[in-house]
């Protein structure tokens, strides 16, 4: 449950065109729902111990709504699935900044805790660009999902020696970019000749379709939107923790394979992710060169769901696995 002004913040969002939201509310408190189910219960503490240095914890902890019995809520396993969207949130606060924020900045890959304001946009993807009729592309950010990943996960234990306030930061945006590097059109951009002539003829850096933000579709529902944002939408927009906990449970989403939960390269996580975007979110209709809008069939959004679950289910496991090893 959101304070008043963040959710019309989120519409806003939503109705921008920016590669660097994911999954939306529902995915990504799905994904952080799955992982708190999956802690050691001395991961659980120290997970619960760390968020509440979140600047917004009370504000999340005041929302918990009270059982059916008239007992209290969970509040660990409510704010711990509500932190999972902090970092999409600072996108709407007064005092966070996209000004001299950029992925080439000298303080792109800062990490300092709260003190930063900076909505480091770059932090929630990882574009790797392909093409199909021979483009080549700019070289890409060399700050980006996976880097902060990395810098976040090695500076999580105690052992570190990092203070409290960056080990209760990077939890937070960990809980969310483990999640955003799964969406698959968070792994990708593709570049053809006429995206170049688009973005040069506009004097702007070729950036080719920014993850699927310049390719139409219609789904089912009969309204056009972006590629991206019809992966982002999948699970639905606004929810609430218990909301992603139920969602959970309804759909029954099978759990992923030893194998799969097992890889802990943030690089890899990211080149799957790429791949299921090549094989499923650039399938047919979604033809490169089509005339947009494009109509989804039937086919394409039944693949698309599954391809979406299984991403989360993944996604969570993998996020139990690190806080688990992190916080042993």
């Amino acid at each position: 449950m959101r304070v008043p002004g963040v959710f019309t913040g989120l519409v806003a969002l939503f109705a921008s065109t920016t590669t660097a939201s994911a999954w939306w509310d529902a995915g990504h408190m799905r994904v952080a729902a799955i992982a708190y189910e999956k802690l050691t219960p001395a991961a659980k503490v120290e997970a619960s111990r760390l968020l509440k240095l979140n600047p917004r914890y009370n504000e999340w902890a005041a929302a918990v709504p009270m059982k059916p019995d008239g007992t209290p809520g969970d509040v660990d396993q409510w704010t711990f699935i509500r932190a999972s969207v902090w970092a999409d949130d600072i996108k709407t606060y007064k005092d966070y900044t996209r000004d001299n924020d950029t992925a080439t900045g000298p303080d792109a890959a800062r990490n300092i805790g709260y003190s930063d304001k900076f909505v480091h946009e770059y932090w929630h993807y990882k574009d790797i660009p392909f093409s199909t009729d021979g483009s080549t592309w700019p070289s890409q950010d060399p700050v980006n999902a996976e880097t902060q990943i990395k810098i976040f996960t090695a500076a999580l234990p105690k052992s570190a020696g990092k203070s409290e306030d960056i080990r209760s930061y990077d939890l937070s945006w960990l809980l969310h970019l483990v999640g955003d590097v799964h969406q698959p059109l968070h792994s990708t951009a593709y570049f053809n000749i006429e995206l170049h002539k688009k973005w040069t003829g506009a004097g702007k850096p070729d950036v080719g379709d920014r993850g699927g933000n310049e390719i139409s579709v219609v789904p089912a529902n009969g309204k056009s939107t972006k590629l991206h944002f019809y992966w982002d939408g999948i699970f639905g927009g606004y929810t609430t923790p218990l909301g992603a906990v139920a969602d959970n449970k309804t759909d029954k989403i099978d759990p992923p394979s030893d194998a799969l939960v097992e890889q802990t390269d943030p690089a890899e996580w990211i080149e799957e992710s790429h791949k299921r975007a090549l094989q499923f979110a650039y399938a047919a209709p979604v033809a490169l060169d089509a005339k947009q809008p494009v109509i989804l069939t039937r086919e394409y959004e039944t693949n698309a769901r599954a391809v979406a679950e299984a991403q989360i289910s993944v996604a969570g496991y993998r996020l139990a696995n690190l806080l688990n090893e992190a916080f042993k």
